[in-house]
């Protein structure tokens, strides 16, 4: 977890600012760099929750995590380029990990000040943001990852703990759900008459139909 007043941990709320508040404008897609030609391509859908420098035990320690509903993002961000390199020497980026499934992020980006990443270093499907000292700036789009849903399950478990959410049953009906159990015939039950009338009726029809199949 990075100082506060550290250049890492800014950039760590200004990449959570923009994953939170971004919009989708159809008419502005042929001039973005996540343009594919043939529709939209879901990188610059907002999250609505959003978390910075989240630590959960045995997940990546992602430096901005988002959540939408159906989809789930990660901004991973470095201050210098011996840092982005130092990235790559992490467990959770190895081929490993992929295959455990212990990879944050549907989406993902790297975000650091203009430059210090080149766009041909990205890992592939990473995309790449640049600070520009007042905004953040979409240089390269990422491409969709499968197989995170583990890892985005930890983090939304331990944001739902963090923030006190109850820890109950649901059930949004608002109806008595009571199962009454069904009437079992006791064999060491005193019947009343009427209740032995019922009991031979029964039973003189479940013998008359055997009685028929024999025959």
């Amino acid at each position: 977890m990075s100082a506060t007043n550290s250049l890492h941990y800014q950039l760590c709320c200004e990449a959570a600012k923009w994953l939170h508040k971004r919009k989708h404008d159809v008419n502005k897609c042929p001039s973005k760099p996540c343009y594919r030609g043939h529709g939209f391509c879901r990188a610059c859908i907002a999250f609505k929750f959003v978390t910075v420098e989240l630590c959960t035990y045995g997940t990546e320690q992602a430096d901005v995590w988002g959540f939408n509903g159906t989809d789930s993002a990660i901004i991973e961000v470095k201050t210098t380029h011996a840092d982005f390199l130092n990235d790559k020497k992490k467990w959770f980026r190895s081929d490993v990990a992929a295959n455990c499934g212990l990879q944050a992020g549907a989406y993902r980006w790297y975000l650091c000040p203009t430059d210090v990443i080149k766009a041909d270093e990205l890992p592939q499907g990473w995309g790449l943001l640049y600070w520009d000292g007042k905004h953040i700036n979409h240089v390269v789009a990422p491409t969709r990852f499968e197989n995170s849903w583990k890892v985005d399950l930890h983090f939304l478990y331990s944001l739902l703990l963090r923030e006190k959410f109850p820890q109950k049953i649901f059930n949004y009906r608002g109806q008595n759900t009571t199962i009454k159990p069904k009437t079992v015939f006791d064999p060491y039950k005193v019947l009343n008459p009427d209740e032995m009338k019922s009991l031979d009726s029964d039973i003189s029809h479940v013998v008359s139909d055997k009685l028929f199949e024999i025959i």
